[in-house]
């Protein structure tokens, strides 16, 4: 029997990678374009119903203070647990948006 040689098995391998990325890529590329038409056709259809109807005010976003301390305790427990330490150790002066 003729069997392939390391050379040739590799080459077949290294083939077989790149032609099924080139096929996923289009895969994904074709579902951009199928998800833009529909996205498309929604947005077509929400401006013409906002066009008919009066734009709600934007609602403020501040959040409620309980809210707050939540963040504040989630914050306080990520960082205890990274530094392996008990949440009592720790003192938060301040918390800000990056």
């Amino acid at each position: 029997m003729n069997e392939p040689g390391i050379l040739q098995v590799v080459l077949m391998g290294v083939i077989v990678v790149f032609v099924v990325l080139v096929f996923l890529i289009g895969i994904i590329k074709l579902m951009g374009l199928i998800m833009e038409k529909f996205s498309g056709k929604q947005a077509a259809a929400a401006s013409a119903a906002g066009a008919s109807a009066p734009a709600a005010p934007a609602a403020p976003t501040a959040a409620a203070p309980s809210d707050k301390q939540k963040l504040v305790a989630a914050i306080a427990a990520a960082i205890a647990e990274d530094m392996g330490t008990d949440v009592s150790h720790l003192k938060i002066h301040s918390i800000r948006k990056l």
